[in-house]
């Protein structure tokens, strides 16, 4: 659900009354007033309606009518803060959505052992991941939301501005308000238009024009926030965008429309971080976790990955993954799985580099390299690197069986085009590494009489 444009010019934005203008405009020092410790409550609506772009086997693309509602409450408390960089601790009390597309309608929710999260925002990058264990990407997409509260207060001018006056947002900080990876174009703007109760009220309009998940994108937007001058924060944030996402090779595009709805209050509560973890997160010479986890419990196996990797296909016994770097297709990878090996019968480097040889036929031209170890998780690891060509195209292999006895053993097969491997720069060895085997958890399906059995 990760940067749904919740959105559209159609939309009626719940936009706060307007103020007529003053005989002498009043001034209102817009600059957040933000430190370590600081604490809120957060909560966020959403609503998305449009279509799902997909491509068929013939590249033809079809519409799929989609819509998504989805609540998230969490308490948020800062760790860290600067005029450039904000880090927080976050705890989710509700993270939900329905998502329907088509006839498939579908509930996702947050685990409750992963309610605890870290997030921030720095120049150029942002970061959100559990703190006690690593999000799946469906997970990340579920809570890494348009509308990121981290980003809300850098909006704000930071000097005294007029009513009836605006200023243009830079596009790194709608990027990150929307959730982007890079934007082109930023037409944004903010105008004060009134006063009342010590909430300055503002309004936001314009487009933008980047790159969501390595993929263009267009971005109409219109919205209302008010400015707490006691609490020198954002608390209330309404916005209504139009969004037009191109198809890639790795996910689908969208035409939607879509609305959020955010609220932030002073947190009353006893705070639910430990002052250890507090004291760990708020460590900013320690980057945050941003590895994702993929985990097949029908398989037995579990690795890391970063962002750069997405998951386009899920079998019973195939898992395949496409690398995306700078907008830039560079690698695909796929998981295998087989039967577990019996102790003392593993298959030897030889057997696996003729396996190699053998699947790759006339397109190998040579095995660069060949070796074994074993990984930082304990396994049993064959490595194997091959170089040739395809339709002329000078393509790498590397192979990988990773093994255990009694677990089931892993191959993983990644295809880089070799004048992508200096870009590429070994991302594959995270998803080896990381590589952990365990018993498979076999699935339960219904039988006719209403009682369950093992698949």
């Amino acid at each position: 659900m990760r940067n749904l444009a919740f959105s559209s010019l159609s939309l009626v934005v719940a936009c706060f009354p307007l103020s007529l203008a003053a005989e002498e405009s009043a001034q209102y020092l817009l600059q957040a007033d933000l430190s370590p410790g600081d604490a809120t409550v957060v909560s966020v609506d959403l609503e998305v309606g449009g279509d799902l772009i997909i491509r068929d086997e013939n590249s033809k693309e079809k519409k799929l009518p989609m819509s998504v509602a989805g609540t998230l409450k969490y308490q948020e408390q800062i760790v860290a803060w600067s005029t450039d960089f904000v880090r927080s601790l976050r705890k989710y009390d509700q993270a939900s959505a329905t998502i329907q597309v088509d006839d498939r309608r579908v509930e996702k929710s947050l685990p409750a052992e992963l309610h605890l999260v870290a997030a921030d925002l720095g120049p150029g990058q942002s970061t959100i991941n559990g703190c006690e264990s690593p999000l799946s990407r469906e997970q990340l997409d579920l809570i890494n939301v348009v509308g990121n509260s981290l980003a809300l207060d850098q909006l704000l001018p930071g000097r005294e501005m007029a009513e009836g006056e605006n200023w243009d947002h830079d596009g790194a900080v709608l990027g990150a308000l929307l959730g982007m990876d890079h934007v082109a174009v930023c037409e944004v703007s903010s105008v004060i238009v009134g006063q009342s109760h010590n909430q300055v009220q503002i309004r936001i309009a314009g487009t933008v024009h980047g790159t969501i998940d390595g993929t263009t994108t267009e971005i109409d937007l219109r919205g209302a926030y008010l400015f707490h001058q006691k609490l020198g924060r954002i608390t209330k944030f309404n916005l209504a965008i139009k969004e037009k996402r191109a198809t890639s090779e790795v996910i689908p595009g969208l035409d939607v429309v879509a609305k959020v709805k955010i609220v932030i209050s002073p947190a009353e509560a006893e705070s639910p971080f430990s002052d250890a973890l507090i004291e760990q997160t708020g460590d900013v010479s320690q980057p945050l976790r941003s590895a994702l986890r993929y985990q097949s419990t029908e398989q037995g196996y579990q690795f890391l990955h970063s962002t750069h990797w997405f998951v386009t296909a899920e079998q019973r016994d195939l898992l395949s993954l496409r690398c995306l770097q700078d907008s830039d297709l560079t690698s695909h990878c796929n998981v295998t799985t087989q039967p577990a090996r019996s102790a003392g019968r593993g298959t030897t480097l030889e057997q696996f580099k003729g396996d190699v040889r053998v699947s790759l036929g006339d397109n190998l031209d040579e095995v660069a390299a060949a070796t074994q170890w074993t990984t930082s998780q304990g396994l049993d690891c064959l490595g194997v690197i091959a170089n040739g060509k395809v339709k002329g195209v000078a393509v790498q292999w590397r192979y990988y069986l990773v093994a255990a006895d009694g677990m089931p053993r892993v191959t993983l097969a990644v295809t880089v085009e070799q004048s992508q491997l200096e870009r590429f720069n070994d991302a594959d060895r995270e998803l080896v590494d990381s590589l952990e085997l365990f018993t498979p958890v076999v699935a339960k399906t219904a039988t006719k009489d209403g009682g369950k059995s093992s698949r």
